[in-house]
């Protein structure tokens, strides 16, 4: 990537920001002011619905820039800089696990998940004064099989879970009990980076 380019990440998440971090990628936060929706609208499939949710997130992102340009520049925010939002879900037949609104609704994910293998789809979307690209992948996990009561008591009091797709993060040292099947490992964690990559190239070279 171009020593000059500009990436805002559009997101909280300090996971994409270690991420971005452990590839040697120079990056600034402007986290979004996308609310993202409670459920999904019937009309997106669910396949489709995290590089939606990633496009809403940089298109909002894009907007309050532009909307507050004065101040930006002041800051040190390039206008031309490339915005990168994310999005991540976990799916178990056909539901949509969300992240846990609190303790016991995190216990209730994780109890459905134990036993079972699911889908993790991370969509990415990079966006410019210039053009935008948005593109998805998927990773496939199991969950061990009879999660006990220690063992979910145990990973709850961490907090681990909280502000996680599926209330797990495969990369915690607390978290034995998720594996990866199939798939890039960063996609689980929230930003597949060997994709993220690709678009960048490409993106930059358009």
């Amino acid at each position: 990537m171009e020593k000059n380019t500009t990436i805002l990440l559009a997101s909280a998440s300090p996971r994409r920001a270690e991420l971005l971090h452990a590839a040697g990628i120079n990056f600034s936060v402007h986290i979004s002011p996308h609310k993202e929706p409670h459920r999904k609208p019937n009309s997106i499939p669910t396949q489709l619905w995290p590089m939606c949710l990633a496009f809403n997130k940089a298109q909002a992102t894009q907007t309050h820039l532009e909307n507050k340009s004065p101040a930006m520049a002041i800051r040190g925010f390039d206008s031309q800089a490339i915005i990168l939002a994310a999005d991540t879900i976990v799916v178990e037949s056909e539901r949509i696990l969300n992240k846990a609104r609190n303790r016991v609704h995190a216990q209730q994910i994780l109890t459905s998940l134990s036993g079972k293998t699911h889908q993790v789809i991370t969509g990415i979307c990079l966006m410019s004064t210039d053009g935008k690209h948005h593109r998805l992948t998927s990773a496939t996990a199991t969950c061990r099989l009879h999660l006990t009561k220690r063992q979910l008591e145990t990973y709850l009091n961490t907090n681990l879970w909280k502000g996680k797709a599926g209330a797990y993060g495969i990369q915690d040292d607390h978290d034995p009990f998720v594996t990866l099947l199939q798939g890039d490992i960063t996609t689980v964690i929230g930003l597949p980076m060997q994709l993220l990559k690709q678009e960048l190239a490409t993106f930059l070279h358009e």
